[in-house]
């Protein structure tokens, strides 16, 4: 398990979640708190420093309750953090 966050409206919120099985095709993320992750959005792959390590932009496949499937649509080059 890998800690992340869901990055959305336009980056203006974010959300920690722990990401769990993650490969090239897509993770299952699992959430802090029941909330509706919308269909698409931005995930930030955190090392254990918390540093950020690679942005993927990805599709909500499902959500059943604080579990949530998706798929990795496109990679974003990695910001550098301050």
């Amino acid at each position: 398990m890998r800690k992340g966050r869901i990055l959305i409206n336009e980056l203006q919120s974010s959300f920690d979640v722990l990401v769990r099985d993650f490969s090239e095709e897509g993770m299952q993320l699992k959430l802090w708190e029941a909330w509706a992750v919308p269909e698409t959005f931005d995930l930030e792959l955190l090392s254990r420093y918390g540093h950020i390590e690679a942005i993927y932009h990805c599709e909500r496949r499902w959500q059943h309750g604080l579990m949530v499937g998706a798929h990795i649509i496109a990679d974003k080059p990695a910001e550098s953090s301050p």
